[in-house]
C-alpha cells in the first residue's frame, strides 16, 4: 500500500469516534425504575448515600463474643461462669461462656453484656463491645440449644488475632459517597443488584434507540423466497438486528430494497417519527450501483462515505437524514455478511454501549498455526477464531468477508495490527470475544 493511500485512510479508532460522536449528539436521556432497566446503559455516574453493610454483622450463624474478655479469662480476670475450659489442643481453646441475647437479621444493633456470649445468626448486626464471631458448628452441640444459659465455644488460641473473625465491617462493600456506577456502564443484572443494595429506585439511562435495518441490493431476496441463480439470502437484516437487540437497541423492522436511490428513500421515509436509527447494509462501495453512495447526494442525506484502514469493512459511511424535519442517525456497513457484522461489532456496538464496551472480553492469547499467516500492510486485519482452554487460538476460515460459516463457528475476533504482514506459531495476539 502506498503512502498515499494510506493517507486517505481512516484509521480503526478514528472512525470508531466518529461512529460514537453522532449517536452522542442525538441520543437522549430517560430516567427508569431498576426493574426495567436491564440492558439500558447509565447516562449519569451514581454514588452511593449509604454504607453497605450498614452496620457490622454476622457472617455466620454462631455465638458472638468479646476476644477481650476471653484474654482475661485466660489469666484468671474473668467473673464465673465465664471461663476457660482445659484443653489438650495447643492451638485452641475452650471457652465457657453465659448467654446473654439471640439476635436476629433485622433487629437494632444493641450491646453485648460483659464476659457473656450471644447467639447471633447471619446477617445480624454485631452488638456493642463484641468483636468475634464463633459459628454454631463450633460449639459443644455444633447447633443452637434453646433453653440452654451458658455455651461451651472452641475459638483459635491466639484470641486477639482472631479479632473481627467472621464479621462483614460496616462499609466494607460500599462506602458511602463510593460511586457505584460509571456513565457508560451496561446495566447487568449484577450491576442492578448492586445499585438496588445501595438503595438506589431508578437510574438515568441513554434511551434505547428504535432502529430500522435495510438490506440493499438487487440480487438480495428474503429466506425463505425463491433464489434464482445469481441471488443472494439476506443474512444481514437478521444478523444485524440481532446484534443490535443485544447492544440495547429496540429494532423496530427489517427491510430491503433494490440499487434504486429513489427506493431507499422512498422506504426511509415511510418511517418519519418511528425511528431513532438507520443502518443500511451494502451499496458503499465504488461499484456502478452503490445505492447508498447515489442516495448520499441527495438534500435530506448528511452521509460521509469513508474508507477505514481495516479488513474486512474497509468501506463505511455514517451521517444523518432528515426525516419530518428532524435528524435521524444513519450508519452504512458494507454488503458482505461478515463486514456488516464486525462493522456492528467494532464500531457501532461501542457506540451504542459507550463504556459497557470495555466488558466486552478482550484477552492475550497465542496463535496455533501451522504454517504461517499473512496479513495486509496498513490495514487492521480482523480474522475469525476460536479460542480454547489452554488460552490458544485457532483462525478459522480465511479472510474473505463472505465466509459466513467461519463466523458462525468462532467465538472469538482475533485483531492483526496494520504494522503485522506476517504470523507464526506461537505469536501473541489480542483476541475480542464475541459471545
Amino acid at each position: 500500500m502506498s503512502e498515499q493511500e494510506k493517507d486517505r485512510l481512516a484509521s480503526v479508532q478514528q472512525y470508531r469516534e466518529t461512529v460514537a460522536q453522532l449517536l452522542r449528539a442525538e441520543r437522549k436521556t430517560v430516567r427508569l425504575p431498576l426493574s426495567l432497566a436491564v440492558g439500558a446503559t447509565l447516562a449519569q455516574t451514581v454514588t452511593s448515600s449509604v454504607d453497605v453493610p450498614g452496620a457490622d454483622n454476622s457472617a455466620m450463624d454462631g455465638y458472638v463474643l468479646c476476644a477481650a474478655d476471653v484474654a482475661s479469662a485466660l489469666r484468671g480476670e474473668a467473673p464465673a461462669p465465664f471461663c476457660v475450659v482445659p484443653n489438650t489442643a495447643e492451638t485452641a481453646l475452650r471457652v465457657q461462656a453465659p448467654l446473654s441475647a439471640t439476635i436476629a437479621a433485622g433487629d437494632a444493633p444493641g450491646k453485648l453484656a460483659p464476659f457473656s456470649a450471644a447467639a447471633i445468626m447471619t446477617g445480624a448486626p454485631v452488638p456493642e463491645g463484641a468483636d468475634i464471631v464463633v459459628p454454631v458448628e463450633d460449639s459443644l452441640h455444633g447447633t443452637f440449644q434453646p433453653d440452654a444459659e451458658t455455651v461451651e465455644l472452641t475459638l483459635p488460641a491466639d484470641v486477639l488475632g482472631a479479632r473481627g473473625r467472621f464479621i462483614r465491617e460496616r462499609g466494607s462493600d460500599v462506602a458511602s459517597g463510593a460511586v457505584i456506577g460509571e456513565a457508560g456502564d451496561l446495566l447487568t443484572p449484577a450491576r442492578i443488584a448492586h445499585l438496588a443494595s445501595c438503595g438506589v429506585r431508578e437510574v438515568a439511562v441513554a434511551e434505547r434507540l428504535r432502529a430500522l435495518v435495510v438490506s440493499t441490493g438487487s440480487e438480495v431476496v428474503s429466506p425463505g423466497a425463491q433464489r434464482g441463480a445469481g441471488m443472494a439470502f439476506d443474512a444481514n437484516s437478521a444478523g444485524l438486528a440481532a446484534a443490535l437487540s443485544l447492544a440495547g437497541a429496540d429494532v423496530v423492522a427489517c427491510e430491503r430494497v433494490p440499487d434504486s436511490a429513489d427506493a431507499l428513500l422512498e422506504l426511509l421515509e415511510t418511517y418519519t417519527g418511528m425511528i431513532d436509527l438507520v443502518v443500511t447494509t451494502g451499496g458503499v462501495s465504488r461499484g456502478a450501483f452503490e445505492v447508498v453512495r447515489h442516495a448520499a447526494t441527495r438534500p435530506a442525506v448528511n452521509l460521509q462515505m469513508t474508507r477505514v484502514a481495516m479488513q474486512p469493512g474497509g468501506p463505511q459511511g455514517c451521517g444523518t437524514l432528515t426525516l419530518g424535519g428532524s435528524r435521524v442517525p444513519w450508519v452504512a456497513f458494507p454488503g458482505n455478511p461478515v463486514s456488516a457484522l464486525i462493522s456492528m461489532e467494532v464500531f457501532l456496538r461501542p457506540a451504542l454501549l459507550g463504556a459497557a464496551d470495555g466488558q466486552r472480553l478482550h484477552v492475550t492469547a497465542r496463535l496455533n498455526l501451522e504454517g504461517e499467516e499473512t496479513s495486509p500492510e496498513g490495514k487492521l486485519q480482523w480474522r475469525r477464531g476460536i479460542l480454547a482452554d489452554d488460552g490458544t487460538v485457532t483462525l478459522e476460515g480465511g479472510p474473505s468477508s463472505h465466509l459466513l460459516a467461519a463466523m458462525a463457528r468462532a467465538n472469538c475476533l482475533v485483531e492483526i495490527p496494520a504494522e503485522t504482514t506476517l504470523l507464526r506459531d506461537g505469536d501473541a495476539v489480542r483476541v475480542r470475544i464475541v459471545r
